[in-house]
């Protein structure tokens, strides 16, 4: 075999050579650079929806840049005292009648009962503890308290319906009345204590020397009124005791 006629067994393009490079005009170019994050660094799809204004956190209050307002809280509140009837319509059912509607106006009453009789009192505590809590911080606590009791027993009165209607023991029927309602009041507290937490934890000491005392005491003064007044206008949970 001659020189000529040999094959060359080379391959036609080097084993290790890199791809050539993507031309300029296909680079991707990067991001302008913004506040929030260096250039090129790109916002995830969970980092642009994150925490949406949904409909349970405008109601609450907890949207973002949320300011406080009378007509907002006021509308807050009259909207929690609706979704807290819906409960009272529920044991209501189990005797039928004129029963609902009493019922019906029973359930929201001690929440009424709180804003009307215990947050003024409350709010004179304040006053002269010299604690920094203005009338709108007030109420704005009082509102948001409500709308989370209201939700609370709206989401229990299908189940609260349930059980008044097909049981028979009356005893349940109290159990599971009350249990709901003070489940409410007890998540209500909660918010309260919270949302004025960070005005009074910027009080002097002396104040809050005062609040430590006042705060438990008023949640304790809620708690018996609203119980009472549950006590009276639902007679429907108190004839099996």
């Amino acid at each position: 075999m001659n020189a000529n006629n040999a094959v060359s067994l080379a391959p036609a393009f080097p084993a290790s050579a890199d791809p050539p490079d993507d031309p300029p005009s296909r680079r991707p170019a990067p991001s302008p650079p913004t506040e929030d994050r260096p250039p090129t660094e790109v916002a995830g799809p969970d980092e642009a929806d994150a925490d949406p204004d949904t409909w349970a956190r405008r109601f609450l209050g907890q949207e973002k840049g949320a300011a406080a307002s009378w007509p907002d809280e006021g509308r807050r509140l009259a909207i929690a005292v609706s979704m807290a009837a819906l409960f009272g319509v529920a044991l209501g059912l189990r005797k039928g009648g004129l029963a609902i509607l009493l019922a019906g106006l029973g359930a929201p009453a001690g929440i009424v009962a709180v804003s009307v009789v215990a947050v003024p009192a409350f709010a004179i505590i304040l006053a002269l503890a010299n604690a920094p809590v203005d009338a709108m911080s007030l109420g704005r606590a009082t509102a948001r308290a409500a709308a989370k009791a209201g939700l609370v027993l709206a989401g229990l009165a299908p189940a609260a319906a349930l059980f008044v209607v097909t049981v028979e023991d009356a005893i349940t029927v109290t159990a599971v009345g009350f249990g709901g309602l003070f489940l409410a009041g007890a998540i209500a507290s909660r918010s309260f204590a919270s949302e004025l937490a960070p005005l009074i934890q910027a009080a002097p000491r002396a104040t809050r020397n005062v609040m430590t005392l006042a705060m438990p005491a008023f949640l304790l003064f809620a708690a018996v009124l609203a119980a009472r007044v549950w006590w009276l206008a639902l007679p429907s949970l108190t004839e099996a005791l």
